[in-house]
């Protein structure tokens, strides 16, 4: 019972921790929705080439871009809380 007691301690910051964990858990959805997005393209050639072609040059874009977004958005919110950390002190 003292792990758990631990766990759910107020004292320690567990966003740092929840940060990381989401971050790592959106890079694995960006890639699985690209590699869909992808393999949707794919099989779409046989109706519509112009628009199959295009979706494939796009996915890879896409994903580095939310790639990014998502880096961007997590140093943001490390960098708050390590902001609010320094004022404790």
């Amino acid at each position: 019972m003292n792990w758990l007691s631990n766990f759910l301690s107020f004292e320690k910051p567990l966003g740092e921790l929840l940060t990381r964990l989401l971050f790592y858990l959106f890079i694995i959805f960006i890639l699985w929705r690209g590699v869909e997005t992808l393999v949707f393209y794919l099989t779409y050639f046989g109706e519509n080439f112009g628009m199959a072609l295009w979706g494939i040059l796009k996915t890879p874009v896409v994903v580095i871009v939310q790639l990014l977004m998502l880096r961007v958005f997590t140093e943001a919110v490390l960098a708050v809380l390590r902001l609010d950390k320094s004022h404790e002190e």
